[in-house]
């Protein structure tokens, strides 16, 4: 095929001689002539010839405005061997093409071999940004369009992915993605793929539902027999042990409307339950460690406190057990710091075993210099302090770890949101309790319960509770605290009708409305749960300071098996494969009908 062949273009021959027209190859090509460069390419010049800028003929074709004769003079050029990959001042064949958008130069480019320019903006990106799908599609078509070069940033960070979601490029987006682009890229301003995909595209959760489904093939076995392939490729895209970094940013940018379209797609839910299936055993051993904690230190602190005799070498072990375990606990929770500085402190479950085990420590160091043969008085109050604060936080972090298991996740749920409720009806209605709390230290001023603000305010506060002990504050003996015969009665019925009855039974109501909505909201929210938990704990695991070169060999090997899964899964529908992988019926179900549906809307189009 002849250049002309190959640029579709006609041209007309005559007898004159076109090389007179233009002093160098080089200006021809700038004006466009394509007649005088046939004659200076016949005449053998130099086509990878420099100008004073440093441009060779096929770098000068840019300044072609018409396209059919841009695409002639390039074909004419590569067919006489120019150099497709020639670069100058970061400009290249291939990226003047795919900026002025020339779908036919591009593709004559990259058959005559021709690359992405290697600096920091390339092709790519001009793509993301200007939505060019047909060209983008040659490029991903390249054999040589690999993951790591669709992930290249550029000199902001910003990989064609974060251009093509700035700029609500659908297709061009989903095409990135389809070929290894990474959702979890970040740029130098932290913000991820997925955080500029749920900020600027319309109906994001939608957007990201439709790439999931994408991932969901029917593959037939036998006559009515098939199996279902998925790909999880867009959820782990990275092959390395940092498997969770993709739904976490997910989770992050998201609404919470958002949330709960995205959490309970099949494929995620499915990706959730093998991720948990894989490191399980790790989260197993951290509340085994915990559970020796929190035991032996409730035992020995028990021990010290009453004095037990005749057993100083148990006490001994249980105080080693203790200071070894909360060592280690207090190492982890410092690795976790290291690993999450922004969102770290901002988990009050983070707080409380930071607190738990410094505070656990220093029992343990301090408690046995006090227990001595003296009496229980020797032990200071400072001492009995840190240690009955240090032993309930530790049983209390233990209770949130076990409601991290996903078969009591629900349990944990319900928990917090009653929790939530109740501290949110007493900040609203605070002023009244205070109030009540200052009235009743007047009205009972002579009574030992209310002779400090601080005995009136937990006094009042046990009374909302239902325990007003009235007998005994309005007993009428001689013996009995004077108190104010009129106003106190009244003043203590209003108090019984506001807090005992109003108060407290609009907490249980909003306590059981708000279990009805996560009833409704359940699934998704424990999924929420689940998968920050799981980034969390593969962050530590895949951490560099677990896999220094100090660790063994063997162990990096079982923490690398033990976390990663493989990116392909094959479902089947049949009853002996959901006993086997414990895979729920109604997510085996979701993920039937989706690939039916994808096969029956391929044979419609």
């Amino acid at each position: 095929m002849n250049s002309r062949e190959m640029a579709g273009v006609k041209v007309v021959r005559f007898t004159d001689n076109y090389m007179n027209r233009h002093a160098t190859l080089h200006d021809a090509v700038r004006n466009g002539d394509i007649l005088a460069v046939r004659d200076f390419l016949k005449n053998g010049r130099d086509v990878n010839e420099t100008d004073s800028s440093g441009n060779t003929p096929l770098l000068l074709a840019v300044c072609i405005k018409q396209e059919e004769i841009y695409d002639a003079i390039v074909a004419a050029l590569i067919e006489n061997g120019a150099d497709v990959n020639a670069y100058n001042k970061g400009f290249t064949p291939l990226y003047n093409a795919v900026f002025y958008k020339r779908e036919k130069s591009v593709e004559m480019l990259l058959k005559a071999g021709a690359w992405l320019r290697p600096s920091y903006k390339n092709e790519l990106h001009l793509l993301g940004e200007s939505g060019g799908t047909k060209t983008l599609e040659l490029i991903l078509n390249d054999k040589r369009c690999t993951p790591e070069i669709i992930n290249r940033p550029d000199d902001k960070g910003r990989t064609a992915l974060h251009l093509a979601a700035q700029s609500s490029h659908k297709n061009c987006l989903r095409m990135l993605i389809e070929q290894g682009g990474d959702l979890a890229a970040t740029d130098e301003d932290n913000d991820s793929v997925a955080d500029i995909i749920f900020q600027q595209i319309i109906n994001p959760e939608i957007f990201i539902t439709e790439i999931l489904d994408d991932k969901i093939c029917m593959k037939q076995l036998e006559q009515f027999k098939f199996s279902y392939n998925i790909d999880f490729s867009v959820l782990a895209p990275k092959k390395c042990g940092r498997q969770m970094e993709v739904i976490s940013n997910m989770l992050v940018a998201a609404s919470e409307e958002e949330k709960i379209e995205v959490l309970q797609h099949p494929l995620i839910e499915l990706y959730l339950m093998l991720k948990w299936a894989r490191i399980c055993y790790f989260f197993y051993l951290w509340i085994s460690v915990y559970f020796i904690f929190a035991t032996s230190m409730g035992l020995y602190i028990m021990l010290m406190i009453h004095r037990v005799k005749n057993i100083e070498g148990f006490k001994t072990a249980l105080k080693v057990i203790v200071i070894f375990t909360a060592t280690g606990l207090l190492c982890h929770a410092i690795l976790q710091c290291i690993l999450d500085r922004r969102k770290y402190f901002q988990r009050y479950e983070m707080w409380m075993n930071l607190i738990c085990t410094c505070l656990s420590l220093t029992v343990a160091i301090t408690l046995d210099d006090y227990s001595g043969n003296a009496g229980k008085t020797d032990t200071p109050n400072w001492v009995l302090h840190i240690t009955s604060i240090s032993i309930l936080m530790a049983w209390i972090e233990l209770m949130l770890l076990i409601g991290r298991l996903p078969s009591l996740g629900y349990y944990a749920l319900m928990f917090s949101a009653v929790l939530q409720n109740v501290v949110k009806v007493l900040l609203a209605y605070v002023c009244l309790l205070v109030g009540f709390t200052l009235s009743f230290s007047v009205q009972f001023h002579n009574f030992p319960q209310f002779s400090d603000p601080w005995r009136a305010l937990v006094k009042t506060t046990v009374m909302m509770m239902g325990e007003f002990e009235y007998g005994d504050m309005f007993a009428e003996d001689e013996d009995s605290p004077k108190i104010l015969p009129a106003t106190s009665r009244f003043i203590f019925l209003i108090f019984v009708i506001l807090t005992s009855i109003v108060l407290m039974n609009l907490m249980v109501g909003v306590a059981v409305s708000d279990i009805q909505e996560l009833h409704r909201r359940g699934r998704a929210k424990k999924l929420e749960k689940q998968a920050e938990f799981l980034h969390q704990l593969e962050k530590v695991i895949s951490s560099k300071h677990l896999n220094s070169e100090y660790m063994p060999e063997i162990i990096k090997r079982v923490i690398l098996k033990r976390s990663y899964i493989h990116n392909e899964f094959e479902v089947k529908s049949c009853a002996e494969f959901q006993r086997q992988n414990k895979i729920p019926k109604r997510i085996i179900d979701s993920i039937t009908a989706i690939a039916k549906s994808h096969k029956q809307f391929k044979e419609e189009n």
